[in-house]
């Protein structure tokens, strides 16, 4: 690399240090990193920003882990527990991070899934844009969700869903909890996604249209979930093949009917039919530089619905929604109405960002 590109790509890389990470003096700070997962090259980029915000970095690096495993290797739960502050650089179950989290008492350790795993991705505004601010955006969106009393969402692909805007999502409250401050612990880097909606009396269609996967083109031939009083009745599609992918967090991704339907059935045998088949919540990314491409889970233009009322929900995705709040426009064709409010306008301008 040129230094011009070095210098450029350090700029993204001190905005997931010092903005996300929020590296302070004194700190330790565990990267745990892929093996096929991320560059060397960044890796040490993001150790020298480290020191230079007066943190020690520690990278501890890992191959592949199996999926069948039931919970984090000592070696690596160890590593995790003797840290202040952790960097995600690998694929991890993030539900198996959260049970090693809280059965150690550390559900308040900051930690960083990082979804940007080259240097070339670190030069571009979507890296450079201050995390803070998209922190501040957050936060307006969980304040107008909050107070919202109705929803409708609809997609030029066919979903067309109205329903009441309920709290007490239980994913929610499982996965998404937010901290009293605008600081969260647990955090994506260089997006976010807003807080998810719970939904109550929802009624109508979701095209479930795309994998929610980063570089992922929409299927041609969409799974279409029929919903009654918040309750999942039917699911159609005709294709016959099935496939599957594997998000950030080790999140598996439905490709055929068959397949979604089969852990339909087997969160309604372990959870009971009424969790299960309940549609629980919805939210979607609202970063507004990033890239803008089918699955990228922080850029505006995907959603999703959690299907289920359970800890193993089933997420499904979409993209160029129109989401109304009351009869107020929040999204439209994917495009976040927010960026054009005075009040984060005037963030903006304090962050010395363009929006």
């Amino acid at each position: 690399m040129s230094i011009d590109q070095i210098a450029g790509i350090r700029v993204g890389v001190k905005n997931l240090v010092a903005n996300c990470l929020e590296t302070g003096r004194g700190q330790t700070v565990l990267l745990l990193n892929g093996r096929s997962d991320i560059e060397p090259e960044l890796v040490g980029l993001i150790e020298d920003a480290i020191r230079e915000q007066g943190g020690t970095p520690y990278s501890l690096w890992i191959d592949p882990l199996p999926r069948d495993i039931s919970g984090i290797p000592r070696m690596i739960g160890n590593a995790i527990n003797a840290a202040d502050k952790l960097l995600l650089n690998v694929n991890l179950n993030r539900v198996l991070l959260l049970d090693h989290l809280q059965g150690n008492g550390m559900l308040d350790l900051v930690r960083v899934n990082n979804r940007l795993r080259t240097p070339d991705r670190f030069s571009t505004e979507h890296a450079q844009f201050h995390w803070g601010l998209v922190m501040a955006m957050a936060r307006q969106l969980e304040e107008i969700t909050a107070s919202a009393s109705e929803y409708t969402i609809t997609t030029p692909r066919g979903t067309s869903v109205h329903g009441r805007v309920v709290s007490g999502s239980e994913v929610a409250d499982a996965f998404f909890a937010q901290d009293a401050n605008i600081g969260r612990t647990e955090r994506v880097f260089p997006g976010e996604v807003y807080s998810p909606v719970g939904s109550g009396d929802a009624n109508g269609t979701i095209v479930f249209d795309h994998p929610g996967l980063a570089d992922k083109d929409p299927w041609d031939i969409p799974l279409v979930l029929q919903v009654k009083d918040n309750f999942l009745t039917d699911v159609e599609w005709r294709e016959e093949t099935s496939r599957t992918e594997t998000d950030d967090w080790g999140v598996q991704t439905i490709w055929s009917r068959d397949q979604f339907v089969g852990l339909l059935k087997t969160n309604a045998e372990r959870y009971g039919q009424d969790a299960a088949y309940t549609v629980d919540s919805w939210h979607g990314g609202m970063h507004p530089k990033a890239v803008i491409r089918p699955g990228q889970l922080s850029e505006t233009k995907t959603m999703h619905f959690h299907i289920g009322r359970v800890a193993d929900t089933l997420s499904a995705y979409m993209i160029n929604q129109t989401v109304s709040l009351d009869g107020k426009v929040l999204f439209e064709n994917g495009n976040l109405s927010l960026l054009d409010d005075p009040e984060i306008q005037e963030l903006a301008q304090e962050f010395g960002q363009q929006i």
